[in-house]
């Protein structure tokens, strides 16, 4: 995630996924369907007392609830947008706000905790603000005395307070408490995304890094922004100017994009002893086999989505000229029967101590079990 360099001025040793979270809602990347929809109920006073934000680690749940923190005692909104200029936002910014609190429920997990910080607390009006803003993140960590206890207060709160509960394990959470909040389901964050996000951060950081290199950051955090920085800082800290694929390389794990692309393209062409050589070869130059494994089974199932008319934005330039070769060529019984293969071989590396051996069945098995049956 990042703020397009309008946050504020920061210590250079500042995390690049704190020295760049969103200041707005327009700058959180990936969760437009999230976005827009609290700006409205900001812009039409129809904002909820409980929310619950559930999704994958690092795709912008506690920076939302920050922000709707934020915009909910900005003294000065505009359209659902806090000012970032008010007193208001420059505390809750910068932390300093006695009524936003925030709680981390992995050490807040027994009821007496949720009974001082939150149960008792709500019941005082706001110090200095329109609202006291609860935000309660890993929410499913709460022991079941613990949810039992904030129901109550879910039920009938007061009129100033309002509620943000955060979780990556939202099976956990009783549905008790997610029938008494509006639930929003935050999203992986597409590569596409995450690489214009990344461009955008390095121009800021005044650092020339290639596309290649961006493009192996995005697909190696897995659609997790925070992830993204994270990788992108350890290749700043480099310390070079301009940064390519071989720089990176030292600290980035060994990216297998184009391995896979070799490996893929081999297994369209009937050619299970290229492929095979291909996985020896990454064996030997250390790519990290079980990413590779799950980089093939993501290319298969991007292809048969792309085979079935959907809108698959993790290609890149190097396979998106390829990719319509590629769905031409098999049937869609075949790409799923395929990912069906590699899925074993994913669960298989874990029971062998020949790392390689699954990826090569793998590789005979997408090729000669069609060919018995004549496709």
């Amino acid at each position: 995630l990042g703020c397009g360099g309008k946050c504020y001025e920061t210590p250079m040793s500042l995390a690049l996924y704190r020295k760049y979270r969103p200041q707005t809602f327009a700058d959180v990347i990936g969760q437009t369907h999230v976005t827009r929809t609290v700006q409205n109920q900001l812009a039409q006073g129809t904002v909820a007392h409980a929310y619950l934000f559930t999704g994958p680690r690092g795709v912008g749940k506690t920076t939302a609830a920050r922000l709707l923190a934020k915009a909910v005692n900005c003294l000065q909104p505009k359209k659902g947008e806090p000012c970032n200029a008010c007193e208001a936002c420059r505390a809750i910014t910068e932390g300093r706000a006695l009524d936003v609190v925030e709680m981390d429920a992995a050490s807040h997990t027994d009821v007496e905790n949720v009974r001082e910080n939150v149960i008792k607390a709500v019941s005082f009006a706001p110090s200095q603000y329109a609202r006291k803003v609860y935000i309660i993140d890993e929410v499913h960590m709460l022991s079941a005395s613990s949810f039992n206890a904030l129901l109550k207060t879910l039920e009938e709160p007061p009129a100033h307070a309002l509620f943000i509960l955060a979780t990556t394990e939202i099976h956990k959470v009783p549905e008790t408490i997610i029938s008494r909040c509006q639930r929003f389901d935050f999203r992986r964050i597409s590569v596409v995304d995450l690489v214009a996000r990344l461009k955008q951060i390095v121009a800021d950081e005044k650092v020339v890094v290639s596309e290649d290199v961006l493009d192996s950051i995005a697909r190696l955090s897995e659609g997790c922004a925070r992830d993204a920085e994270s990788l992108l800082s350890q290749v700043l800290a480099l310390g070079d100017r301009k940064i390519t694929m071989k720089e990176a390389s030292l600290v980035l794990p060994v990216s297998s994009i184009e391995t896979v692309v070799a490996i893929v393209d081999q297994l369209f062409s009937n050619n299970a002893a290229a492929a095979m050589r291909e996985i020896s070869r990454a064996q030997d130059e250390g790519v990290d086999l079980e990413r590779l494994v799950r980089d093939i089974t993501e290319m298969f199932r991007d292809l048969l989505f792309a085979k079935l008319g959907q809108e698959v934005s993790n290609f890149d330039e190097s396979t998106r000229m390829k990719k319509d070769i590629w769905i031409e060529k098999w049937e869609t019984a075949r790409f799923v029967t395929t990912i069906e293969i590699w899925l074993a071989a994913q669960n298989q590396m874990k029971h062998t101590v020949m790392p390689t051996l699954p990826l090569e069945l793998a590789c005979v098995k997408c090729i000669s079990d069609f060919r018995e049956q004549g496709v």
